[in-house]
């Protein structure tokens, strides 16, 4: 069990045994917020939902630890700890420890509409998609005409989903040839439908990606080079693809998302390469180097 699932019981520990969705959803966003440890380094990330800060990994993780049988859906919108959960031993650092203590303390007896307008005053940035009426007190931005890349390379989708809304993305072009990961929420099918739940258009263009199989054997940057080279040199045959994408970048702020971190290693750098001497914008890499 990871050290944040074991902090999710150990937040129901604190609390009683039992709490909403929503509280639990707020109490480990301020873990991660405003306490030393922010929950460990591999704690959840969040996303501006429809009631605040949301996880989408921490809502499957949760349905993990009700399957595995420590957490239990007393009803619709509320979670316990089942006999399993409260005799589990989480061992996590001290410091995590006591700042879940630190949270419980502080926030432990909020009711979710309570946990909501504390977070809502302290992180306006998390109400941009609030569902509440009145309640918004950012307004989401919209980016500058550029061609933009990212990589969700070592982060969550909720990280990679929260950085692009924050760089004023509102179309992910995902150029990858076969995008499935190993990741939780970078399937397609699930990439897309956390997209659309976010107002995130969604497209996907895999005649702009490499196969995998092409991909193989790839141990030096000569390799690399090459394969790149031979990418650039296909591309001319590639032009109804790189029109749907011109089409798609020139119509709302669009960004070219594949795995690879460093957009020098990848070869979405290489297509806005391209892209850039037809539509006269600038590359801009959104989450890398900045």
């Amino acid at each position: 069990m990871l050290h944040r699932q074991k902090a999710l019981l150990e937040i129901l520990k604190q609390v009683g045994g039992k709490a909403s969705t929503l509280q639990i959803m707020k109490w480990a966003f301020l873990l991660g917020q405003e306490t030393p440890s922010h929950g460990g380094k591999t704690f959840y990330q969040f996303v501006p939902y429809r009631f605040g800060p949301y996880s989408f990994t921490l809502n499957r993780e949760t349905d993990a630890l009700i399957r595995n049988g420590f957490v239990e859906k007393i009803d619709k919108k509320t979670w316990g700890l089942t006999p399993l959960g409260k005799e589990q031993p989480v061992n996590l650092p001290k410091q995590i420890f006591l700042d879940i203590a630190t949270v419980a303390q502080q926030y432990g007896d909020f009711s979710g509409s309570a946990l909501i307008e504390a977070v809502y005053a302290r992180y306006p940035w998390f109400t941009v998609n609030s569902h509440l009426s009145g309640k918004r007190r950012e307004q989401r931005p919209i980016a500058e005409k550029a061609i933009y890349t990212a990589g969700y390379e070592g982060k969550t989708v909720d990280e990679f989903l929260n950085l692009l809304m924050q760089s004023g993305v509102r179309r992910l072009i995902d150029v990858r040839y076969n995008p499935i990961s190993r990741r939780y929420g970078f399937h397609k099918s699930t990439l897309k439908r956390l997209c659309n739940s976010l107002e995130i258009d969604y497209q996907h263009l895999p005649n702009l990606g490499i196969p995998g199989s092409a991909r193989k054997d790839l141990n030096s940057a000569v390799n690399c080079l090459e394969l790149f080279k031979e990418y650039r040199c296909g591309l001319t045959n590639r032009q109804e693809d790189l029109n749907s994408a011109i089409s798609l970048i020139q119509s709302e702020p669009s960004v070219l998302v594949c795995m690879e971190a460093n957009p020098e290693y990848c070869h979405r750098n290489i297509l806005a390469q391209h892209l850039m001497a037809s539509m006269e914008m600038p590359i801009k890499h959104i989450g890398y180097g900045t």
